[in-house]
C-alpha cells in the first residue's frame, strides 16, 4: 500500500513540475521574448514603474549624488563618454551598439561638436522607432544622429572598416549569441587611434555554481535572453577581447555601485508604490544580492595593431 501512494504522489509532482514549466515558457514567450530578440515592452513598464518615462536601459552607476535610476543611468552614460575622451572641440564619428531607446546617444550629441557624427543600431524595430520619433521632435538632423536597426553581428557588412575613432557598447554585449565575433568587428571597424568604451556584464571569478544560485542564474539568462557561450568569468571575457585584436587600457570592475544600489532603489520604490509592506522589499533585495553571480565592467579598448588583421 505504502509503495502505491509513493508511486501515486511521484506522478501528481511530476505532473505539477511539468506544468509550471508549461507556464513558465508562456510567461517567458509571451512577455519577454519575439523570436529571439528581447522584447522591452514588458520590462520597460517596470522600470517607469519606479522611474516615470524613463527609457534608460542600464542598471545605472550610484552614488550620493546619483541616488535615483534616473540620475544613476545618466551618470553610467557620462562615465563612458569620459572614458572614451570626448570633447566639444574635436571631429568624432562614433557608432553607439545596442542603443535602446537612444537616450544616451541625445545625451551624447550635446557634448559634441556640430561636425561629428553618430550612428546608432539595435535589433529592436521598436527601440529603434522610438529613437527616430524623438530624434524628429528636437530637430536634430540624421547627418548629426541617425538610429538605424541592425544585427550587431552584422556590423563588418553594413560598414566600411576604419571607419569610427570612437564606439561603444552601454550594457548590451552578454545578450549577443556571438560577442567575440561582435569584439572582432569592433577592432576591424576601429581606426588605430579609436577606443571601444564598453560596459558588459560576465560571471564573478569568484562564482561558484549551487542549486539555488544555479536556478537564479537559468532564470535570469532565460528573461534577459543571456546566451549559454556568455557565462565566462571575467578572466576569460579579458582573454576573449585580447584575442580579437584589441588591448584593454582601462579596466573598472563597478559591480557594488551598480547591481547592489539598483536592486536596493527598484524593489523599495515598486513594494511602496504596490503598497505591499516593507519586509517584501527586504526579503528581495537580500535575495538578489546574495544570489546575483554577475560582475559588471567598464572597459577602455585600443586596437592591437601589432596583431591586427583585417577580415
Amino acid at each position: 500500500m505504502y509503495y502505491k501512494y509513493t508511486i501515486l504522489f511521484a506522478i501528481a509532482l511530476i505532473t505539477i513540475i511539468l506544468q509550471l514549466k508549461v507556464y513558465y515558457n508562456y510567461i517567458l514567450h509571451k512577455y519577454f521574448r519575439n523570436g529571439d530578440e528581447i522584447v522591452y515592452d514588458y520590462l520597460i513598464k517596470f522600470i517607469n514603474s519606479v522611474s516615470k518615462d524613463n527609457y534608460f536601459m542600464n542598471y545605472g552607476l550610484w552614488d550620493q549624488n546619483n541616488n535615483s535610476l534616473r540620475k544613476a543611468n545618466k551618470n553610467l552614460c557620462s562615465f563612458i563618454f569620459e572614458n572614451a575622451t570626448l570633447n566639444s572641440s574635436d571631429t568624432f564619428h562614433i557608432l553607439d551598439v545596442g542603443c535602446g531607446y537612444g537616450k544616451q546617444d541625445f545625451l551624447l550629441h550635446n557634448m559634441l561638436s556640430s561636425s561629428s557624427k553618430i550612428v546608432a543600431l539595435d535589433l529592436s524595430e521598436k527601440q529603434i522607432d522610438f529613437a527616430n520619433n524623438y530624434r524628429k521632435r528636437k530637430k536634430i538632423s540624421k547627418k548629426q544622429l541617425k538610429f538605424v536597426q541592425c544585427d550587431a553581428h552584422c556590423l563588418i557588412d553594413k560598414f566600411f572598416c576604419k571607419k569610427f575613432n570612437r564606439i561603444i557598447s552601454i550594457e548590451s554585449a552578454f545578450h549577443y549569441k556571438d560577442r567575440h565575433l561582435f569584439f572582432k568587428s569592433v577592432s576591424s571597424l576601429l581606426t588605430k587611434d579609436g577606443l571601444f568604451v564598453i560596459s558588459d556584464i560576465m560571471l564573478k571569478n569568484t562564482y561558484k555554481p549551487s542549486i539555488i544560485n544555479k536556478l537564479f542564474l537559468n532564470i535570469a539568462c532565460d528573461f534577459l535572453c543571456i546566451p549559454e557561450k556568455n557565462l565566462i568569468k571575467m578572466n576569460e571575457w579579458k582573454k576573449q577581447v585580447k584575442k580579437s585584436n584589441l588591448k584593454i587600457v582601462k579596466f573598472y570592475d563597478i559591480t557594488d555601485k551598480t547591481f547592489v544600489p539598483y536592486y536596493k532603489f527598484f524593489f523599495e520604490k515598486y513594494i511602496k508604490n504596490q503598497n505591499l509592506p516593507d519586509f517584501i522589499a527586504n526579503i528581495l533585495i537580500n535575495m538578489f544580492n546574495s544570489l546575483q553571480p554577475f560582475s559588471y565592467v567598464v572597459a577602455v579598448c585600443k586596437t592591437n595593431v601589432e596583431h591586427f588583421t583585417l577580415f
